[in-house]
């Protein structure tokens, strides 16, 4: 008899009033698990800064962002290497540059280029807290 497969189902509702509903059937890992978190997050909006969940990528990315490049431009591969020196693990090219691009279209980031040639840098004062009103 084949070992019975574990079900899990995440629910939520978002600020505007979306409801999401992610069911998981198979090995739930932790990095499955903080997968889905980062996922639920980025769906549901950027958390302020100040969060640290343990494990949750968007949110050291946040900080290594505030860290050091509190006003200067960065790329998404000095975001990878910053990441990497700071956590002692790496971070996929691809995942540090959805998530800056995430940050840019919800205002927590100013994006100028494109593609390769991309570059970020924080959105201060009250550019930042209208884009937050808007969102």
């Amino acid at each position: 008899m084949a070992p019975r497969r574990k079900k899990v189902k995440f629910e939520m509702e978002t600020g505007d009033g979306d409801k999401i509903a992610i069911t998981f059937e198979g090995a739930l890992t932790r990095e499955k698990l903080y997968q889905l978190a980062d996922f639920l997050e980025l769906v549901s909006g950027a958390p302020e800064p100040s969060e640290n969940i343990r494990g949750n990528k968007l949110a050291k990315l946040m900080s290594i962002v505030e860290k050091h490049f509190p006003y200067s431009f960065f790329t998404s591969r000095e975001i990878a290497e910053a990441y990497q020196y700071e956590f002692g693990e790496p971070i996929p090219l691809s995942t540090a540059s959805t998530y800056l691009a995430r940050l840019a279209e919800r205002g927590w980031l100013e994006r100028t280029g494109s593609g390769n040639l991309a570059r970020y840098r924080i959105v201060h004062g009250e550019a930042r807290q209208k884009e937050f009103e808007t969102v």
